[in-house]
């Protein structure tokens, strides 16, 4: 499993015992538009404490490594894909509609309104995709295993020495499957200056 350092911290916080203090920026002034869920986690939320709802990507992460610690795949496989549609840590305006009356810049008539809406930054949809390919591993699911690591190394993860050694991949680990996918993107050794010849 790949932990985001936001998730990192925020799981620290959730899972330790000793006391620490966060300091989290506030955005009171931003209104957040997200996607309607496509899907939604079917987990019990309120029989378990801690079981919060996610409403972002980060709380999704959290509690989606959790459900895998305790060894409830489907569920945690559950709540990743429902992350990927949670508003993530990447800040964007949307223009929404065209404004009537002088433009606030100048020059012309109207503008536009906009809406702040949070995506998922580069490290966000790799470390989804790696916990989702971490998940379909441990189901047995190799090719949907694959796809997602796959779309893990498109959006930049590139640490192929964990993907070898990660336990919730070994069951993948060795199919025709994911050799030829590895083969695809695991870098030689490297040799800096050709200095022992060229392969």
């Amino acid at each position: 499993m790949v932990f985001s350092t936001k998730a990192l911290l925020s799981f620290l916080l959730l899972s330790s015992t000793n006391a620490f203090v966060a300091f989290v920026p506030q955005q009171t002034s931003l209104k957040v538009a997200s996607p309607p869920l496509l899907s939604s986690y079917e987990g019990d939320y309120e029989q378990e404490p801690m079981m919060a709802k996610p409403t972002t990507f980060r709380e999704s992460e959290v509690l989606g490594l959790r459900l895998m610690q305790e060894g409830r795949t489907e569920e945690a496989l559950q709540v990743f894909q429902q992350g990927m549609r949670l508003p993530g840590s990447r800040p964007d305006v949307v223009r929404t509609k065209t404004l009537s009356g002088p433009s606030p810049v100048g020059g012309s008539f109207g503008g536009l309104e906009g809406n702040w809406v949070f995506s998922l930054d580069e490290f966000e949809t790799q470390a989804a995709h790696y916990n989702i390919a971490c998940a379909f591993a441990r189901l047995g699911n190799v090719q949907e295993s694959v796809n997602n690591l796959q779309l893990a190394f498109q959006a930049g993860f590139d640490n192929y020495a964990t993907v070898r050694v990660d336990p919730d991949l070994q069951g993948i680990s060795g199919t025709p499957e994911f050799e030829d996918m590895m083969s695809q993107y695991e870098r030689k050794f490297p040799n800096p200056f050709g200095l022992f010849g060229k392969k």
